[in-house]
This record gives C-alpha cells, structure tokens and sequence, in this order.
C-alpha cells in the first residue's frame, strides 16, 4: 500500500502508525479496561470475584500476546520513502519569494520575479545575503537600480547573515516563514523560497528551514543543448515537489 505523506510526516513523526500499530494499541485499551474491572471487584467485593477474576485475566493474556504479535510485524516489514521529481511543474505565483542573493548574475532572480508577478504574486522578495561584504553590497545596488529601471514596484527585504554557512541561512529563513512575512500581512503559504543562487551551505540551510516550516520550493532551469549549454529562452521556475510517497512492504 502506497500513500501520500509530507516531509515532517516521514522524517520527523515516520508517516503515522500503521494499521498493525493502531489495533494493537486498541487492544492494549481493552487490556487496560479489563484488569481496571478486575482490580475494582477484587477490592470491592474479594469474596464474591476470586472464582470468576480468571476469565477476564485471561482474556487481558490473549489481547496482550495479540497485540504483541501485531507489533512484532509492523517492526518486522520495511518502510520505502520516494519523492516524485517532475521537472515540468511550474511554481504557481507566491505573493512572496524568498532568493539567496549573492554577488554573481542577477537575472535568474529578475526572471523569477516576473513570473510570479505575471501571476498576481511577486509583491515582496527576501533577499539573504552575507553582511558587510562589498562584492554583495555592490551587486545589491545595482540591482536596486535595475529594478527601478524596469519599473518593478516588489518591495525587497534584504535580510543580512554574518556568516554564508547552514546555521544562519536556517534561521534567517525560519524568520521570514515565521515573523517577517506576517509583518508583510502574508501567511507562510504565500512565500515560496527559491534555491536557485547561493553557496551550497546557504541552499542546504534554506532548504531545512523550508521543508520545516512548512513551506514550497522552486528553482529556476532551462533546457540544454547537447554540450550542456544552456538554450536561450527556455527559462521556466519549477516547482519542487516535496510530497513523499511511503509504501510498506509484506
């Protein structure tokens, strides 16, 4: 049996229990139910509950092996987690994005932007980027202008880590999940974090904070020729599907 399940169902609760789990926990109820009789009539009325107090122990004996038996084989089958890759997905328009911004080439970022904003969304964008680095900071001015060259109104929010590394990438993202985005009256729903730029600590961090706080993905690919170059106008922001599939076996 095969079943949907998102990232904190599979790695951080295991996918919810299985039906093996569930019906011994059910009987465990009924073996707690019967000895609490049992007790209650052994002090209530001795006399009357030693020659019959054996059928329901028994019984609670028989439900506890059972549910034993059923735990016993929902350890014993395997659990396989698959993820759906489907590059042909495009991320639906986000009032909000959030970009690793660093000091290479903007227009991916630019061409990110224009999609959501075609879309209804693009209304605000988070940039991460290392603090007091002037290679950043001239690249982040330059790309102020550019915005108000093409007459881009999304308002940026750049948000300053001290150090390029997984940590202050987690939290800075967590931040805007969490905190920053209601100060924008957006919900976490309404920001999408993209993976496109950034060290690969930053991404590893954005991608944790993402996936944890609930959040959607996306980058921004093309397609390639056969020296992998990449081919002019074929630019799309792809949604990462981050819904897993778990399946256990007989």
């Amino acid at each position: 049996m095969r079943r949907r399940a998102e990232f904190l169902d599979v790695f951080l609760r295991g996918a919810g229990p299985s039906p093996e789990l569930l019906t011994a926990f059910a009987l465990g109820l009924l073996v707690v139910g019967l000895l609490g009789d049992v007790t209650y009539s052994l002090l209530t009325a001795p006399a009357d509950s030693l020659t019959t107090a054996w059928r329901p122990v028994a019984a609670a004996l028989v439900l506890t092996g059972l549910a034993y038996l059923l735990y016993r084989r929902d350890r014993r089958r395997g659990r396989t987690v698959r993820a759906i890759v489907d590059e042909s997905r495009l991320a639906p328009p986000h009032a909000g994005l959030i970009w690793l911004f660093g000091p290479g080439p903007f227009e991916h970022l630019l061409f990110a932007l224009n999609h959501h904003r075609k879309g209804g969304g693009g209304a605000h964008c988070w940039l991460v980027m290392q603090e007091d680095f002037p290679p950043v900071r001239k690249r982040f001015g330059e790309l102020s202008r550019r915005l108000a060259e093409e007459g881009m109104t999304t308002q940026i929010h750049p948000v300053y880590v001290k150090q390029p590394d997984v940590h202050a990438a987690y939290q800075a993202v967590r931040a805007v999940f969490e905190r920053e985005a209601a100060e924008e009256g957006l919900r976490p729903d309404q920001i999408i974090a993209d993976i496109t730029g950034g060290t690969k600590p930053l991404t590893a961090g954005m991608v944790l904070a993402t996936l944890t706080a609930g959040g959607a993905l996306e980058y921004v690919e093309s397609e390639r020729d056969a020296q992998g170059r990449p081919i002019t106008g074929t630019l799309r922001v792809v949604l990462v599907d981050t819904t897993f599939y778990v399946a256990r076996g007989e």
